[in-house]
């Protein structure tokens, strides 16, 4: 495997990962019947998988002996899109209560 797949595979999983997670939050927030209940479990989840994929992608980054600069600049721009993908998934869940396809409990 040389570096380029390496960062492609790191990227691909990285999108699995926001997709995973945010239809794992919509089954809890609608479980649940609170849109917070579901942004707090879609942040939690994301997060544990993101350390994860990190972990993986340093072995693959020693065993490739991937130089210091490329490592910290894709570990860099994940962190960047991973706060993205929360502001942006915040605003989600807060539209889908505010159209009431998640009703409050009272």
């Amino acid at each position: 495997m040389d570096i380029e797949t390496a960062a492609n595979l790191f990227f691909l999983c990285l999108v699995l990962i926001g997709v995973i997670s945010f239809f794992v939050g919509v089954f809890f927030m609608k479980k649940s019947k609170n849109h917070r209940i579901g942004f707090l479990t879609t942040i939690t989840i994301s997060f544990l998988l993101l350390i994860f994929l990190f972990n993986w992608y340093q072995s693959v980054a020693v065993n490739l002996y991937v130089g210091t600069i490329p490592f910290l600049f894709n570990q860099a721009f994940s962190i960047v899109m991973y706060l993205i993908y929360l502001i942006i998934t915040g605003f989600l869940f807060k539209s889908l209560n505010k159209q009431n396809i998640i009703i409050q409990p009272s």
